[in-house]
């Protein structure tokens, strides 16, 4: 009923604003939810859980355009780097039981809010990592906008004191490690999605080898000022662009001959 009210104008607006004012109040805004049969631990301040929570989905034409494509070959890890609160992780865990799936989110409390859910459902195919992927093993700052007094677990490296205001800032110490010392995989199947806030290219140098020793299935956010030079790369190692996501940034690549758009 709710998902239906939500595609209405007024309930589009009125039901989050709503349920806020309710979560604040009674500060019940962090618990398990449960979507899709899943039990996630998720933050109802926060704009991505919400979304999750009140239209049990996210980024749904990318998801189901990968898992498609997931279903004509049998792929055998998923990596989700930049993986938040772990939507993509369990949602393909769950659709793929003989999936492996290595998270990373260098962000702590997402990574906590991860680690709950984990620990309240049944998956054995999941591991994650409190660090992010990079072409140097170095800490750097990343940043997180403060909105209305709350915190987002959206996070980007901080590139430059004066690049924000840092009153809308929460600024940490967060790992990133190069994605081919981690593991070193060759003629795998592998399902890749990257949602990094900006560092896409310096991923995905860290996995060079990874890219080209493997079959992989690439779902990838790519900011309008790092199409150029992100497209320009994965051309240069043999990937095609099979799939643009509607309403985001986000782009499916593959090097996989059999897959087409």
């Amino acid at each position: 009923m709710i998902r239906f009210l939500l595609k209405l104008p007024f309930f589009k607006r009125l039901i989050p604003s709503l349920s806020v004012k309710y979560f604040k109040i009674f500060k019940k805004n962090r618990n398990f939810f449960k979507v899709k049969n899943i039990y996630f631990y998720l933050d109802f301040l926060d704009p991505i859980d919400r979304h999750i929570i009140l239209h049990q989905e996210y980024e749904n034409d990318q998801v189901n355009f990968l898992e498609n494509k997931m279903k004509e070959n049998s792929f055998t890890y998923f990596f989700d780097i930049g993986s938040n609160s772990g939507y993509y992780s369990f949602y393909f865990a769950k659709k793929f039981k003989n999936l492996k799936v290595k998270a990373f989110e260098p962000n702590i409390d997402p990574y906590n809010r991860f680690r709950k859910t984990l620990e309240k459902n049944s998956f054995q195919n999941i591991e994650v990592f409190n660090f992010g992927l990079s072409d140097m093993n170095q800490k750097k700052q990343v940043r997180a906008m403060i909105k209305d007094g709350y915190v987002h677990s959206n996070t980007a490296i901080l590139y430059s004191d004066g690049e924000f205001n840092c009153k809308d800032l929460e600024i940490k110490d967060a790992n990133f490690m190069i994605g081919d010392d981690i593991f070193s995989l060759k003629n795998e199947m592998l399902t890749i999605k990257i949602d990094v806030e900006g560092h896409e290219i310096y991923t995905l140098k860290g996995l060079i080898k990874n890219l080209k020793n493997n079959q992989c299935l690439l779902l990838i956010e790519i900011p309008d000022p790092n199409y150029g030079k992100v497209d320009n790369f994965l051309k240069m190692i043999q990937y095609k662009k099979i799939f643009k996501s509607k309403y985001r940034s986000d782009y499916i690549y593959t090097n996989i001959n059999t897959l087409n758009s």
